[in-house]
């Protein structure tokens, strides 16, 4: 983007307001979005993109749901096979698969994963975060006008969603996202931004640098100005051909960076900035790299918003190449949007002219400290909750409640647009044990600002349905319970005809099954039945046994070193092996090696194997306990590769960690 020619006679206007702008904001400020909206993109190749993932999904608090990992080139220019094969691939899929993939409004990338493809434009690459916000709309393969954007069709003014209707220039609907990066020139400058994002509160001047005053991009400026101080914005605007300088404290920052005149470095990194600041620039190629350069310039000789995001500013806009004037941000939708309570997100695209183009938005989304937000109370009349429960709210704002959401464990189970707020819950269909009751409160009006609480709470009841096998754990002995399609992985007739194991299909959890039905395994089953604690292994012991269909492929076992086996406690009710440490793993199908220490005399059914861990069970030999029934051991000191149940057995003072093997080809002597 080429500076406008200056010209004789320019006027200098500095106007600060000096009526501050005075919010109360007591629980974080969430517009048109929360953290269960968000979807971080981690690259597993980056260290760097591995830390900023974890430390931004645990300080907004964003489901671990949430987290999309993928595997792909850590350079920040990448070609448009390595893109669209190892990034958008599977960042689609996990939009059209996951649990949560319709709740899912905003995506962040973080540093490691590419900034830009080389399509072969001649103005340059494309942003990546720019082509990811049309990823559910297959039939976008260049840039287009953003519908939701300054230039749009039919312009709208509302709280982003990915679903949205937004019309564009050839009258289809189209269903996007909003995308950001968490990228600076370092990982410590990324969590810094986070953090003063978070803690991010609406003090500060918003400074305009304009040059000649004329000129489309200067016209812009003055436009955002006059929209500032009417609302009693502070705000300091210049077109002078002074380069501002050392301002401290601010909210907001426009120049035109290296494209001004009397730009220098020194003068450009001299501003500072608070929590919860956004700033960009008229530069072609802003944000072609973050990652620092010898003299502080891009590879074309430009200025660098990295070097804002150094000086604090906690949300950027830059550009990766060229994306012409007509095409550069609109500061007055900018900060007209975001001084109203908008989310940087929304702020930054509402002002944003292109898609599948050059610009890339650096920050929190949900990051809005001009947001006011309802207050709300979580209530429960009954506490526990059994049968049908009532979860109610008490929800205020100025602006009026639009509606008052809750969620169980994360899941949306209801709304309630009228006072008083409340719904009725089925509480039989969840697992008896301590739940998670958040309640979001959305204000009425076009920002949608939220305000939410969370609270835990038990449930209680005969029967508890469970999600997943691990649920059963924490309960008491005789709790009911019901589950469906389990994964048989041991055969009744394998384990004697009295019991056979299941497990979940991602390989979390598995149970014993006290039952005479006979399963096989790959077999799908349905129990009814209580949880007891048998012989020192929690077990279900089943009423009914229903047998559906069967699984096409075995699932693989968990490999593991001897020492593992078994594992630590699950809650008081649920203990590990003596002397276990690490995740509890009793149930799973699991394949460990050793060399055999023991291997008995005729009549007994099992045999000792060690990996050099050399495990003291209190029986007298060395390593890990195999049970073998009816099958041939190996011979005393084979090298051997056994896979089997992880189980245990009640010695008394002692649980000792165990693994039963279902057949012969389970015990598999190794050279």
């Amino acid at each position: 983007m080429g500076r406008p020619a200056p010209h004789a006679g320019r006027s200098f206007i500095a106007s600060i307001a000096l009526v501050l702008l005075l919010l109360l904001v007591t629980t974080a400020a969430l517009a048109g979005g929360a953290p269960r909206n968000v979807l971080v993109v981690e690259n597993s190749l980056s260290s760097a993109s591995t830390d900023i993932a974890a430390y931004y999904m645990a300080a907004r608090g964003i489901p671990t749901s949430n987290l999309c990992r993928i595997q792909c080139s850590t350079s920040e220019i990448v070609t448009p096979t390595e893109f669209e094969t190892n990034i958008r691939a599977p960042i689609l899929n996990f939009l059209q698969t996951s649990p949560v993939a319709n709740q899912i409004d905003y995506i962040v990338l973080t540093k490691g994963v590419p900034l830009a493809a080389n399509y072969g434009y001649s103005s340059g690459p494309l942003s990546i975060t720019s082509i990811l916000t049309c990823v559910g709309e297959p039939s976008v393969t260049e840039y287009m006008d953003n519908p939701y954007g300054p230039t749009a069709l039919y312009p709208t003014e509302a709280a982003f969603s990915h679903q949205l209707d937004l019309i564009g220039y050839d009258e289809s609907v189209y269903h996007l996202y909003l995308v950001t990066r968490l990228d600076a020139y370092t990982v410590q400058d990324v969590r810094t931004m986070i953090d003063r994002g978070i803690a991010a509160s609406p003090l500060g001047p918003i400074l305009l640098d304009a040059t000649s005053g004329s000129g489309l991009l200067d016209l812009r400026l003055l436009d955002a100005k006059n929209i500032l101080l009417p609302r009693s914005i502070p705000t300091i605007f210049d077109n002078t051909s002074v380069f501002l300088s050392n301002h401290t404290g601010l909210m907001g920052y426009f120049s035109w960076g290296s494209n001004d005149g009397s730009y220098t470095h020194a003068a450009y990194a001299s501003n500072t900035f608070v929590p919860g600041s956004i700033a960009d620039t008229f530069v072609s190629s802003s944000g072609s790299t973050f990652n620092r350069t010898s003299n502080g310039l891009s590879l074309y000789g430009q200025s660098l918003v990295a070097d804002l995001t150094s000086q604090g500013a906690c949300g950027v806009n830059g550009f990766v190449s060229e994306p012409y004037q007509a095409y550069a941000t609109y500061p007055r939708i900018l900060f007209d949007r975001y001084t109203k309570g908008y989310n940087l997100a929304e702020s930054f695209y509402a002002a944003t002219p292109m898609l599948f183009w050059k610009s890339v938005v650096i920050g929190d989304p949900l990051m809005a400290p001009y947001a006011t937000v309802p207050q709300v109370t979580a209530e429960f009349p009954q506490n526990p909750l059994t049968g049908s429960a009532t979860l109610a709210a008490t929800a205020v704002d100025p602006d009026g409640i639009a509606r008052v959401d809750f969620y169980l464990d994360g899941k949306k189970v209801g709304s309630c647009a009228s006072e008083p707020y409340s719904i009725q819950v089925d509480t039989t269909q969840n697992y008896v044990g301590t739940h998670t009751v958040n309640v979001a409160a959305v204000e009425a009006g076009p920002v949608a600002s939220e305000g939410w609480t969370s609270a835990s709470v038990a449930i209680v009841n005969p029967v508890s349905v469970l999600r997943v096998i691990s649920d059963a754990l924490p309960c008491a002995d005789e709790q009911g319970l019901q589950c469906t399609e389990k994964i048989v992985t041991a055969a009744t007739v394998a384990m004697g005809g009295t019991e056979f194991y299941v497990q979940e299909a991602d390989r979390s959890s598995g149970i014993r099954v006290i039952s005479t039905t006979p399963v096989t395994e790959g077999d799908l089953v349905n129990i009814a039945g209580a949880v007891v604690t048998d012989s020192g292994e929690r077990s279900i012991r089943a009423d009914t046994v229903q047998i559906g269909q069967r699984l096409l492929t075995p699932l693989k076992p968990v490999g593991m070193p001897i020492k593992w086996i078994g594992g630590g406690d699950f809650g008081a009710n649920t203990k590990g092996v003596t002397g276990g440490k690490g995740l509890r793993n009793i149930g799973l199908l699991v394949t460990t090696c050793g060399t055999t220490t023991y291997i008995g005399g005729v009549g007994e059914d099992f045999f000792y194997i060690d990996d050099g861990s050399r495990l003291n069970d209190g029986s007298g030999y060395v390593g890990l306990k195999v049970k073998c029934r009816n099958l041939t051991k190996p011979a005393l000191g084979a090298k051997v590769r056994i896979t089997g149940i992880s189980s245990c057995e009640d010695k008394g003072s002692r649980v000792i960690p165990m693994v039963k093997v279902r057949k012969q080809s389970d015990i598999r002597v190794v050279t």
